[in-house]
Parts: C-alpha cells; sequence; structure tokens
C-alpha cells in the first residue's frame, strides 16, 4: 500500500489553521537545527504567522545570519575539513553519536523550556507598547522585510550577470 495523495488547498479551519502553523513552524526549525549541527551550516529562517506575528530563528542567530548576508560576508568556518566528503566525516560508525546528539539536544531544549528562556520574538508585542510604538514598530519591520527583499533582488541580479559573463566566455573559447 503506498503514499495517500492529499489534496493541497487552503485550510479555511481557523483552529486547524493555528494548530498546522504551530506543528509545521516546529517542525520547520527542528530540521533547521539539524541541518545546521550535521553540516555546520548557518542559516535563518523569517516566518509570518496567520496573525501576522513575526517568528525568527537562526544559528548562531537570525540577527548574525541576516546581517551576515545583508552585509554580504563570507561566513565564518568551524571545520577544517571542507575538502573531506560528508561520509568520510559522518559515516556509518557516527549515527550513535548522532543519536546521542539528537538526545542531548532534545535534554537541553527541555531545560530551555522549564527555565522559561523566552526570545523578544516570542513575546507579544502589541501587550507591551503603546499605540504609536507599535505603528513605529510595524514601519521599522516593513522597512526590514523592504532591504531584505532589495538585497535578495541585488544577488539575483549580480548572480544573473555571473552566469551571463561565464557564458559569453565559454561561447569566445569554443
Amino acid at each position: 500500500m503506498g503514499r495517500v495523495k492529499i489534496e493541497i488547498k487552503k485550510i479555511t479551519n481557523k483552529n486547524y489553521l493555528k494548530a498546522t502553523y504551530s506543528k509545521r513552524r516546529k517542525g520547520l526549525c527542528g530540521k533547521a537545527t539539524d541541518l545546521s549541527r550535521l553540516t555546520g551550516c548557518q542559516i535563518a529562517i523569517i516566518v509570518f504567522s496567520p496573525g501576522s506575528r513575526l517568528f525568527l530563528f537562526g544559528h548562531p542567530s537570525a540577527e548574525t545570519v541576516i546581517d551576515r548576508f545583508l552585509a554580504q560576508q563570507a561566513p565564518c568556518t568551524d571545520n577544517d575539513h571542507e575538502d573531506e566528503s560528508f561520509e568520510s566525516i559522518h559515516g556509518v560508525d557516527d549515527r550513535e553519536d548522532l543519536e546521542n546528539n539528537q538526545e542531548e539536544y532534545k535534554q537541553e531544549e527541555d531545560e530551555m523550556k522549564d527555565a522559561k528562556v523566552n526570545f523578544w520574538w516570542d513575546e507579544l508585542v502589541g501587550e507591551q507598547l503603546e499605540l504609536h510604538e507599535l505603528i513605529q514598530y510595524k514601519t521599522l519591520l516593513n522597512k526590514l522585510r523592504e532591504n531584505v527583499a532589495r538585497k535578495l533582488q541585488d544577488m539575483n541580479r549580480r548572480e544573473l550577470c555571473t552566469i551571463d559573463f561565464f557564458w559569453k566566455e565559454h561561447i569566445h573559447r569554443c
């Protein structure tokens, strides 16, 4: 028996939508954590909830990765084994270590929940700020979104220029 194809459609029930969003956000952050732990990459995730609440996740931190992205700086790498293959670094024998690391991570996560460690993006903004501060906060978030979009467009343009240059060089040589 194979997988059942589920129709992809907008969830109309708000309770289901909130529950699905919450589960998928946790899953997305979990996958990002696993990816950064396994490969040593830096990652940032920006998510807006159905209620337009902003959530950030990042390793080492979302702010660090976003600032580096906006400044177009090269990442600081911790690993000295760039030439080695993934299999030689994370071989079959290392699966037990990976499972132990996942257990340790879950314990750390549980300890953080018990310690009630909250990040600024997890707090409700509306309870702390006056109306004029909320308007300013929204303006700043929109400006941040515009800056990120502009930077992404610039990077895409540069990438296209690089591709065009490569193909022109390749055509001249043939």
